[in-house]
């Protein structure tokens, strides 16, 4: 993680660890990104007034919505992981400290954890660019001529911004260059979230493992005396301390990324609704560029939202994968500090939010799901609805 915030100063996520120029270099970022997002807000709001020239194709109010939505994601996101970047060591040093107090209880470490770590930032780069990629090659055509590559993608994919008349080269340039910078944080903040509760999934995982060992151990230890006695109220005491100080890492990350957690699953809820309407209501282009852009890009925005929602419910799910083995114990064995866990981890919910708005659990994924539906019938009625009243009017 401290590797993927190294990297991330690029995009204008400077730590607290880090020097003057990358945080100079993160609030010019910063001021630009606002500086884009209140003139897109001021074209959605000229659309909604009626003092628009044109509201149609990309000038559309659709259009400008979403530009406004994806800057506004971008400025929040570099703020959100400066945040972030900044309390990391905090979590670092309370990470370390439980570690270690779970070395000195002989509980295994998760070998493949860094192969994990490896595969999803290898898929997320290649499957970011090659979506963003695709969308420049589906805006621009293969037939367009270099020498106008750069002013049809931004006049197409900024036409909300931007009029034919008011663009020149170096607007091209800092919209090509600030549009990849929004691209690529989107991308990110799905992929710090999926990183963060692979760690904390992995955690609880490690200590399920050693929950099943010793009830395995315990089951052929059926002679009992004293010392044996002491020795296992010794080992769930310790047991049931590493869940305590686990639930209590688990909501000390998620009061540092509850924030973020709340704007990566609106965003990805905004345009996975936005592709839908649009796809449904207008449908998919004739060229088969396009056709493919869509395809993938929304096929992407769908695997994106549903590992960040997986991922974090994982860590619920693992919270209580214990209990099986506890409600299986031997009952000559048995005692008041495996009660005291086993009512622990019943009652004990332990979970990733977005600010207490939601929780990320796996009935989630289909609650988003529904409310995709529901809001798809709801923008097609209205849509059909303006058509009717439209088409009225004009006979």
């Amino acid at each position: 993680m401290l590797a993927m915030f190294h990297w991330a100063r690029w995009l204008g996520i400077a730590g607290s660890t880090s020097k003057y120029y990358w945080k100079l270099w993160g609030m010019a970022l910063i001021f630009v990104l606002t500086v884009v997002e209140i003139g897109a807000i001021w074209k959605v709001i000229k659309a909604l007034a009626g003092w628009a020239a044109s509201t149609s194709g990309h000038r559309s109010v659709t259009a400008r919505l979403a530009g406004a939505t994806l800057y506004a994601n971008a400025v929040l996101s570099i703020i959100l992981c400066w945040k972030l970047s900044s309390s990391w060591q905090r979590i670092v040093d309370f990470w370390i400290i439980l570690d270690r107090a779970m070395v000195t209880s002989r509980i295994p470490t998760d070998k493949n954890l860094m192969k994990k770590f490896s595969g999803i930032k290898k898929f997320f780069i290649f499957c970011g660019v090659a979506e963003h990629m695709m969308g420049i090659i589906s805006f621009v055509g293969v037939d367009c001529p270099p020498s106008l590559w750069l002013e049809k993608y931004i006049l197409i994919s900024h036409g909300f911004l931007l009029r034919p008349d008011e663009y020149n080269i170096w607007f091209g340039i800092s919209l090509m260059i600030l549009s990849m910078v929004a691209t690529i944080l989107w991308n990110l903040q799905d992929l710090l979230l999926i990183l963060i509760t692979l760690g904390l999934a992995s955690r609880y995982r490690r200590l399920n493992k050693y929950v099943a060992t010793v009830c395995s151990q315990n089951k052929k230890e059926m002679d009992k005396s004293n010392d044996l006695d002491i020795l296992q109220m010794y080992t769930w005491r310790k047991i049931r301390e590493a869940y305590v100080k686990q639930a209590a890492l688990v909501r000390e990350v998620n009061n540092l990324v509850g924030p973020l957690i709340l704007l990566s699953n609106s965003c990805n809820f905004y345009f996975t609704c936005l592709h839908l309407f649009l796809g449904i209501t207008q449908g998919i282009s004739d060229t088969s560029l396009e056709q493919i852009y869509y395809l993938l890009s929304f096929t992407w925005l769908c695997i994106r939202t549903s590992l960040v929602v997986l991922s974090a419910a994982d860590v619920n799910v693992c919270s209580k994968d214990a209990l099986p083995y506890l409600f299986e114990y031997n009952t000559q064995t048995y005692n008041l500090e495996i009660y005291r866990l086993q009512y622990q981890l019943r009652k004990d919910f332990v979970a990733l939010s977005g600010m207490g708005f939601f929780f990320l659990t796996k009935s989630l994924l289909l609650q988003m799901g529904g409310a995709v539906v529901t809001y798809e019938l709801v923008l097609i009625q209205f849509d059909s609805t303006d058509y009717n009243l439209t088409n009225t009017t004009a006979y």
